[in-house]
């Protein structure tokens, strides 16, 4: 029996209608069978970001070595030398930060000040409560049963009781990222057996023409997000060398820590700031909580000017979007989908700023014919 076109679109739309009616209705099984899956490919989708993120020095030291070698025959050799020089500078420029973040943070000082910081907060109430005997009393009271002792012993105990569901969480990590790294290398030393491989699948599935215009808005978008993920870590650490500078010329504690830190949190949008910010409060508020004050106003000034002049026009001139759209691009991506817009809106909106420039061009370019 043959099919007319009205009654497969009314037998699609009805089809479409039940698998929309079973996915509102199994949101929490769908959510639990994503989460799982997620966790199944995690160290597949960890390695897949750790190829693209080395793939960016891999490929410039791979073309500086194939400058300077013309056998053919040893192209293989130079990209295994290449894929180990990036994992090697990955390493070092993660052990660099730990190096100097663990020696700057003295915990037998911190712990030391602590009891100092309980009474001068104790005062400051106290003073500002003075015309009020009752509360007084009341907080004296409080403080007497919070000190350090409490504190430390609460600590312990907290970490004892704690201490094998974390070492199973460690294990299970360093398992993880070993995996994601043996996977990004393989992506790597087969990238382009696996890049010709997606094209077969895109030209086995779609039109000559189509897949001509896929691939052109991948190879935009892998060449976008490339130079994205370059500009972000030249920002991060512009930002991290003004901190380090601020904060030096005002004789904060722990200039290089909040700064090395700040750097480093500056990769993760919106949050990042926060959780330096937060961070470096309370390091410089333990030997000071006044200079803690000032800290945050110094880290919101800093912010500002980096976030508003030098981001657009270092992250925004990489993704080749002038500094007023790429805050409108960060904007409205955070304001759609938060902290993943923030992440994202930048390159996509470069990748569809190009894409439309592509189109308005070749429209012009056939009305002059």
């Amino acid at each position: 029996m043959k099919i007319n076109e009205e009654t497969k679109q009314w037998m699609f739309l009805i089809l479409f209608g039940i698998i929309s009616y079973f996915l509102i209705n199994n949101l929490n099984l769908i959510w639990d069978t994503i989460t799982i899956i997620f966790n199944v490919f995690l160290p597949f989708i960890l390695g897949g970001a750790i190829a693209f993120i080395l793939n960016i020095p891999m490929t410039k030291i791979e073309n500086l070595l194939l400058k300077k070698v013309k056998n053919k025959k040893i192209k293989p050799l130079i990209r295994i030398i290449s894929i180990a020089l990036s994992l090697i500078i990955f390493i070092l420029i993660i052990g660099s930060v730990a190096f100097l973040l663990i020696p700057e943070l003295n915990i037998e000082s911190l712990i030391s000040n602590i009891p100092s910081l309980v009474n001068d907060l104790e005062t400051f109430i106290l003073n500002l409560l003075e015309d009020h005997n009752g509360m007084q009393d009341e907080i004296k009271e409080m403080f007497k049963s919070f000190n350090t002792s409490t504190i430390l012993s609460n600590l312990l105990e907290l970490v004892i009781n704690g201490s094998i569901s974390f070492i199973g969480s460690i294990i299970s990590s360093l398992m993880t990222i070993f995996m994601s790294i043996i996977f990004s290398v393989y992506m790597l030393s087969q990238k382009e057996y696996l890049i010709s491989g997606f094209k077969k699948l895109i030209n086995a599935f779609s039109s000559k023409k189509r897949s001509k215009k896929i691939l052109e808005i991948c190879t935009l978008s892998n060449r976008t997000f490339s130079k994205f993920v370059s500009g972000q870590c030249v920002d991060a650490a512009i930002l991290g060398l003004m901190m380090f500078v601020v904060l030096s010329i005002f004789r904060f504690p722990y200039a290089l820590l909040i700064s090395v830190l700040t750097g480093v949190t500056a990769l993760i949008p919106i949050f990042g700031a926060l959780i330096a910010m937060v961070v470096g409060a309370i390091l410089i508020g333990i030997n000071n909580p006044l200079d803690a004050l000032i800290f945050i106003i110094i880290f919101q000034v800093v912010q500002q000017i980096e976030g508003n002049f030098i981001y657009p026009r270092v992250v925004g001139s990489q993704v080749g979007l002038s500094p007023l759209w790429t805050l409108l691009a960060i904007t409205v991506g955070g304001n759609l989908c938060g902290v993943i817009g923030m992440l994202i809106g930048l390159p996509l909106a470069s990748i569809c700023y190009a894409i439309f420039r592509s189109y308005v061009n070749d429209r012009l370019i056939r009305k002059e014919a």
